[in-house]
């Protein structure tokens, strides 16, 4: 399914002059910083504590716009994103501690509604919404730490591929923008925040139960539309 829907997109790009041309039809690429999270529901009763940090990598793709009016388009992406998470998670009545890192990669598929709310001069301010499915790549955990066993503090360390996830993950999408002409193109930057809605069972120690946990994402990008 991947290398098709690849496929199609990269064909549609070759031919974006002609059809920009007789359609109105915008293509674009973007790329910059990501910085990811995921997030659970911790219980009452619950004997750990947890202090869970961000993965910081990229994001990049490419887009076509659909414009309707001309303050409103519709528009498809076509994203790699890097998301994750880093854990520390202690459980102070069998002292242990441990550090897990959560990396996940996805093809991501945003279809978002953008509306250009505020014009200042040359410059054009946006807002868009939508949703995204995430098409998973591959994944790894590491898991490193410390436990007390008669006395002495055992080290150990685990890392592996992620399993057993699902394949799709589905999100929300939200963003703003600011287009801004420069040498004949429309550049723009952009912030976006995709929040998942799926509950992950991300892997823990081998034998032991999964974490249940959700994806957020923040993403910075520059683009320019062609």
């Amino acid at each position: 399914m991947i290398v098709v829907v690849t496929a199609v997109s990269m064909l549609l790009l070759l031919f974006s002059t002609p059809v920009s041309a007789q359609t109105g039809v915008r293509f674009g690429f973007k790329g910059g910083y990501s910085m990811s999270l995921q997030y659970g529901i911790t219980p009452v009763d619950n004997e750990y504590t947890v202090s869970t940090s961000s993965r910081h990598a990229a994001a990049g793709g490419f887009m076509m716009q659909y414009p309707i009016t001309e303050s409103f388009a519709i528009q498809q992406e076509f994203l790699y994103v890097m998301k994750g998470s880093r854990h520390d998670i202690g459980i102070p009545a069998k002292s242990v501690k441990t550090f897990t890192l959560y990396d996940i990669n996805y093809f991501e598929l945003p279809l978002v509604f953008r509306y250009i709310f505020l014009h200042l001069g040359d410059f054009r301010v946006y807002g868009t919404c939508g949703y995204a499915l995430s098409i998973l790549l591959n994944g790894r955990v590491l898991l490193d730490g410390t436990v007390e066993e008669e006395g002495a503090l055992v080290s150990f360390k685990y890392a592996d591929r992620i399993r057993g996830l699902d394949d799709f993950d589905y999100s929300f999408v939200y963003g703003l923008g600011m287009e801004i002409p420069f040498v004949g193109k429309d550049w723009f930057l952009e912030y976006r925040f995709t929040i998942g809605w799926n509950t992950l069972q991300m892997p823990t120690f081998p034998d032991e139960p999964t974490a249940p946990l959700r994806n957020q994402n923040y993403v910075f990008a520059l683009g320019m539309y062609l």
